[in-house]
């Protein structure tokens, strides 16, 4: 009786693992080589492997014979359908890709990209600070704090940053700024996504008291993986501020770009983001602001960066500057 269950045990065990063979993250060469290690993705026909043994690299798609996934995978194909599932193999040593416990046949060549799967959950912050002293002939000192921090929650998407600058030289202030930026975003079909933004701002050595920007906008990320992430928004708003003890307010058009871009294997990022709103009212003044800059780890979570901030307004308060520049040199922290 015990031999007999044993055999049923046995039986159905094969059974349950007959119908696919799945390894953990492996890919088989057309030559007959094989990669073993964690499949990253799949991106312009390159698809991006990590072995445990060296840091990750990619080859072309063209070049692979079947691939095998031990996690989910967001799959997209080329006649522009998108399913979850892992790659494996079927009894017979075919292509498959297996979607809700259901497998499906798989051409690679009918693949356009593919990547892992997002946390329901993720939140990425930063803050920084910068200075700059000089003393002797002229007694200066500039200072600035900014903060930043994106959260994922499911398909929600919410950025914000903070930015606090103050400048004095021979004790009279010549820079006082304060900003304040936040954007949220709904992927309803991913890439795309619609959301709103507002923004506070108030710069009142250029005889700007106060602004206000709300809006809504619809956007679209152009990539999105570990190396890099790019994407854009544009919308209509309403605007509110007071230049000069003037108060003017209106409609606006939004435009919004962000870009990030890690090199050498994450320890340095380039990074640039810039927004241009449109003022329909009053002098029609179109405003731009922009940040470029890069960070390089320097220990831990403990960063350094170097970051160029240029405003430029056409209609400014009368006898400010149309545009300003800041050159920031900082250390900061990633939690």
């Amino acid at each position: 009786m015990i031999c007999s269950f044993r055999a049923w045990a046995v039986a159905l065990l094969m059974a349950s693992l007959s119908p696919l063979v799945f390894a953990q993250d492996r890919l088989v060469m057309n030559n007959g080589d094989v990669i073993t290690g964690e499949i990253k993705r799949l991106e312009k026909g390159d698809v991006y492997i990590e072995p445990p043994y060296t840091d990750e690299f990619s080859v072309s798609i063209d070049d692979v014979a079947s691939i095998e996934s031990g996690e989910t995978m967001e799959v997209t194909l080329e006649d522009g359908s998108e399913v979850s599932g892992q790659f494996a193999l079927d009894s017979a040593g075919a292509q498959v890709v297996v979607v809700d416990g259901q497998t499906r046949p798989l051409l690679l060549s009918s693949l356009t990209s593919f990547d892992e799967p997002r946390d329901y959950f993720t939140r990425d912050s930063n803050i920084k600070f910068s200075t700059v002293t000089n003393s002797g002939n002229t007694d200066s000192n500039a200072n600035e704090i900014y903060a930043d921090t994106l959260i994922n929650v499911g398909d929600h998407r919410h950025n914000m940053d903070l930015t606090f600058r103050r400048d004095e030289t021979d004790d009279v202030t010549t820079k006082e700024q304060d900003l304040f930026n936040y954007q949220y975003g709904w992927m309803f079909s991913d890439p795309w996504y619609v959301g709103g933004s507002f923004t506070y701002e108030r710069d009142p050595i250029r005889d700007l008291q106060h602004r206000y920007v709300a809006g809504l906008n619809v956007g679209r990320d152009i990539w999105d993986d570990d190396v890099k992430f790019l994407t854009f928004s544009i919308g209509v708003g309403y605007s509110e501020e007071e230049i000069a003890d003037e108060a003017n307010s209106g409609a606006v058009g939004l435009w919004k770009l962000d870009y990030t871009h890690d090199l050498w294997g994450g320890d340095v990022s380039f990074f640039h983001n810039h927004s241009i709103t449109q003022n329909f009212f009053a002098a029609d003044n179109t405003i731009f602001k922009s940040n470029t800059g890069v960070r390089t780890e320097l220990f831990a979570d403990i960063y350094a960066d170097v970051t160029f901030r240029y405003d430029y307004e056409t209609e400014p308060a009368e006898g400010a500057s149309k545009d300003d520049t800041t050159l920031s040199i900082g250390v900061g922290a990633s939690f």
